[in-house]
């Protein structure tokens, strides 16, 4: 029996003992449930007690949580009288909880109905209670990150082990290879991102999923540096600033890039943006063309950025061996 279960593999044991020992009417023994779950018998008392027993709906009185009785080495499950109604969701309820759950389906290692799991049956089921078509018209996709990408750092994670990255580096247009430590994978604005301690830059990173190239599960498990938190970006506290004023038909860029303030003016707007890379702030004055005017600049940036800019690109396109 394992001696220590991730917190994914508990959840995963807790969905399958929860209705086991519910249909149990007398009951189903501690032990009994530690041979057929392979759960260990610490974690499997702290989980009924600590997280089972808190399970439930507003308001969170007695009939709306889950009952759990431990005593004689017996556990006794009973479901809140709150279970026993039936569901009603109005259709804009069942599209929203079956968008949810295809946002985090490609989570559960179910995402084909070879496997599928029971987060997936549910999904199947709701898409059908909403009628034909439903199932179809809700499509939720994150970035463009591969399925066998996500599955190879989600074992990754979950087995805490180092991996091996070919990543590309937008801001600065490069390719790296990195030693990064796992630590966690998840989804941020429409994107899949890692997090975890890259031995390359010695420090805590977080990358997009959509752009690494290929990954490599190693056996080394992770090494002492672990981080305590993840977002999509954290920037330096003494990397570059610049103050962009855009067109209201650039407010997208607020949408898919990280700002650390924005001024809103009637038809246009301002915004605080850290720049990790002269690179990338070079490619997004370009993609905005005139819907963007530099306020403030950074003394470290160079005041002709986007002028250089496009006088590279527009060499690189006269070059006599530029393809068509």
């Amino acid at each position: 029996m394992s001696n220590r279960l991730t917190a994914r593999d508990r959840l995963a044991r807790l969905l399958s003992v929860i209705p086991w020992v519910a249909r149990q009417d007398d009951g189903a023994l501690i032990d009994d449930i530690m041979d057929r779950f392979d759960y260990p018998r610490p974690q499997l008392l702290d989980d009924l007690q600590e997280v089972v027993f808190f399970v439930g709906v507003h308001p969170f009185t007695p009939d709306s949580l889950i009952e759990v009785e431990i005593g004689d080495e017996r556990v006794h499950i009973r479901y809140a009288d709150w279970f026993s109604r039936p569901m009603r969701l109005t259709p804009e309820e069942g599209a929203r909880l079956l968008t949810t759950g295809r946002s985090v389906l490609p989570l559960t290692g179910s995402d084909d109905a070879d496997g599928a799991g029971p987060l997936l049956r549910a999904l199947t089921k709701l898409g059908t209670a909403l009628g034909e078509g439903a199932a179809d018209a809700v499509h939720v996709r994150l970035g463009h990150a591969p399925l066998d990408t996500l599955a190879i750092l989600r074992d990754a994670v979950s087995r805490n082990l180092q991996v091996d990255l070919e990543y590309y580096t937008y801001g600065r247009d490069e390719l790296t290879k990195r030693r990064v430590d796992t630590q966690r994978l998840f989804s941020d604005q429409g994107n899949w991102y890692l997090s975890g301690w890259c031995h390359r830059a010695d420090g805590e990173r977080v990358f997009r999923v959509d752009r690494i190239r290929s990954v490599l599960l190693t056996d080394e498990p992770n090494s002492a540096n672990a981080p305590a938190h993840a977002s999509s970006f954290t920037p330096d506290g003494d990397d570059p600033r610049v103050v962009l004023r855009l067109a209201s038909s650039a407010r997208w860029v607020v949408e898919q890039y990280p700002v650390e303030a924005v001024a809103e003016h009637g038809d246009h707007l301002d915004v605080t943006m850290a720049v990790t890379a002269t690179a990338w702030l070079e490619r997004l004055l370009l993609r905005l063309g005139p819907a963007a005017e530099i306020l403030e600049l950074d003394s470290s940036l160079p005041d002709d950025l986007r002028a250089a800019a496009a006088e590279r690109v527009l060499a690189r396109y006269q070059r006599p061996d530029h393809r068509r």
